[in-house]
């Protein structure tokens, strides 16, 4: 019996899932399809908001509903912004600049971003041009802090519960690294090596990632028909998932009990005769009965 249940098929790059606990509702990307897309399972309503062009839509992550409610923060292409939307229509109600970044490096842009405990966003760039010039950048109140740099494509990020690491992933490098995190001050150190797809012979590459309630890892594995269950503390895959289609981008754990992973892949990358054997690709999926829950809900922007 296969562990997915595909949900919806929409999607040419899918990526940067985000439930939101507040509306109950799964929040996701369509990178090359310049999207943000809701879907609510409970209904199975899905609705999509397209950003044309400004560049690909690579994050978004909800305000805080009790600063701003029905307000999103959005990438498109190097530019951060805050997006308003209801939820419904096919164009946003409005969309302000936040700030832009890696001017110097226009083949630049920004791909996955998440928000810690505290409502930082830590978001990274990635070099188009196969070049390692992407950055890992911290974002509160308007501005941009340089936390890392010499990165390819900055990809999944997550937190142990104890908020004293963060996980993270530049896929080239096929390695999930952590950082010592301080979530008071928010600030990195000490960056090592978890799982290296490399020397373990691991299918694909290291996409983006979530984190469950005993802080275990899931991985997605761009190229690799999989997403891979971690378990940091030992270094050792727990299971493989598999799924019908190579390019399994990233992760989040949602529904009423948070025991529904939430899996987006993509089209994109595929050939037409890949695409032929693989009608699932760019789908968004569900997998249930896995006897975890994840360890929270995605944590709102707080501006």
């Amino acid at each position: 019996m296969d562990p997915y249940v595909q949900v919806v098929n929409t999607c040419v790059l899918g990526e940067g899932p985000h439930w939101d606990g507040t509306k109950q509702e799964l929040f996701y990307v369509d990178i090359e399809g310049t999207s943000v897309n809701r879907y609510n399972p409970v209904t199975n309503d899905h609705a999509r908001v397209t950003i044309a062009g400004q560049g690909g839509v690579s994050l978004v992550v909800p305000v805080s509903p009790l600063v701003a409610p029905n307000q999103y923060v959005v990438s498109t292409g190097r530019d951060l912004q805050m997006m308003e939307w209801d939820g419904v229509s096919s164009t946003p109600t409005s969309l302000t600049k936040i700030l832009s970044i890696d001017a110097s490096f226009p083949s630049n842009r920004f791909n996955d971003g998440k928000c810690d405990a505290s409502g930082r966003l830590w978001a990274g760039s990635m070099d188009e041009s196969g070049g390692t010039n992407g950055n890992l950048y911290k974002i509160q109140r308007g501005a941009e802090t340089l936390m890392e740099t010499g990165i390819s494509i900055s990809n999944g990020i997550a937190w142990s519960s104890d908020n004293l690491l963060m996980y993270y992933i530049d896929t080239p490098t096929r390695r999930v690294d952590v950082f010592d995190f301080n979530g008071v001050a928010g600030t990195i150190a000490n960056r090592r090596t978890v799982y290296d797809f490399n020397t373990v012979g691991e299918a694909g590459s290291p996409d983006g990632m979530t984190i469950d309630a005993n802080g275990h890892l899931y991985v997605g594995c761009w190229g690799g028909f999989q997403m891979i269950h971690i378990d940091p503390t030992t270094g050792q895959k727990v299971k493989s998932i598999p799924f019908p289609t190579a390019n399994i981008t990233s992760a989040a754990f949602g529904g009423r009990n948070l025991d529904t992973l939430f899996v987006t892949s993509a089209t994109s990358g595929l050939s037409e005769i890949d695409l032929a054997g693989q009608p699932a690709a760019g789908s968004l999926f569900q997998v249930t009965n896995l006897g975890v829950r994840g360890q929270n809900v995605g944590n709102p922007y707080l501006p």
